[in-house]
């Protein structure tokens, strides 16, 4: 990847072009709060392509549109059809907002609950906006794909060397000094990658838990809500 990070280009084993990249992180820096109370910490986006990114989206009212398309929640085109005419697939990420919202304690913005699309668009914002209010940002460990709506995925080496270079080229200036009170790591093989460097920069400050996907089960369900209910609860307190 190339451009503002200075990654190598991974050629060979990347799964998106290297634009893809900036435009991910320029949804998320959208969404960051003016004061960071809790960072959720997961693994990455989605891998989209060039095509994709430059694709005309339907407008989405009252949202932020710092770039094109991405495959990220932040973006409120991905899983949302009706602003992606013609993109498949464009699943989205459910699990996420169902997850989100539980914890927060409001109906998850999904199509079982919202089959409206406009009513839907305007849940998700609302959500977005109250997590933002409270302090709340979820961001990604690596900058680049680590997997892709096909189902591939980076290989280990390749994988553990995304989010190594993430951290050291862009994230080690940026997160701690943000001085969140506390990081919750969504998604177990973050925090082996990253145990050291979140130790460094967070120690006794960051938790793990596992990603929704998983947390298969009802009981692993169960703990991964609480875990980020009570993340909520302790960290980031409705004012």
């Amino acid at each position: 990847m190339a451009g503002i990070w200075g990654f190598p280009q991974w050629e060979g084993q990347g799964l998106e072009p290297p634009e893809v990249a900036p435009a991910v992180e320029a949804w998320r820096q959208a969404w960051r709060p003016d004061k960071l109370r809790l960072l959720l910490l997961a693994e990455s986006h989605m891998a989209g392509s060039a095509a994709e990114l430059a694709m005309p989206l339907q407008p989405a009212p009252g949202w932020p549109m710092p770039a094109g398309f991405v495959r990220h929640l932040y973006c409120p085109a991905y899983g949302e059809p009706s602003l992606a005419p013609g993109l498949r697939p464009n699943a989205g990420t459910p699990q996420y907002w169902r997850l989100l919202a539980a914890a927060e304690g409001s109906p998850a913005p999904t199509r079982a609950g919202f089959p409206d699309a406009a009513a839907r668009l305007a849940a998700k914002r609302a959500l977005l906006e109250r997590l933002r209010q409270r302090g709340i940002w979820l961001t990604d460990a690596s900058l680049v794909a680590v997997a892709g709506p096909g189902g591939q995925r980076l290989g280990p080496a390749a994988y553990g060397a995304a989010l190594r270079e993430s951290w050291h080229r862009y994230h080690a200036a940026l997160l701690p000094a943000l001085d969140p009170a506390a990081v919750l790591v969504i998604g177990l093989s973050v925090a082996r990658v990253l145990r050291a460097e979140l130790n460094a920069a967070f120690l006794g400050r960051w938790t793990a838990v596992p990603q929704p996907m998983g947390a298969r089960g009802a009981a692993p369900a169960a703990a991964l809500l609480a875990a980020l209910a009570e993340a909520l609860r302790r960290h980031a307190p409705l004012d």
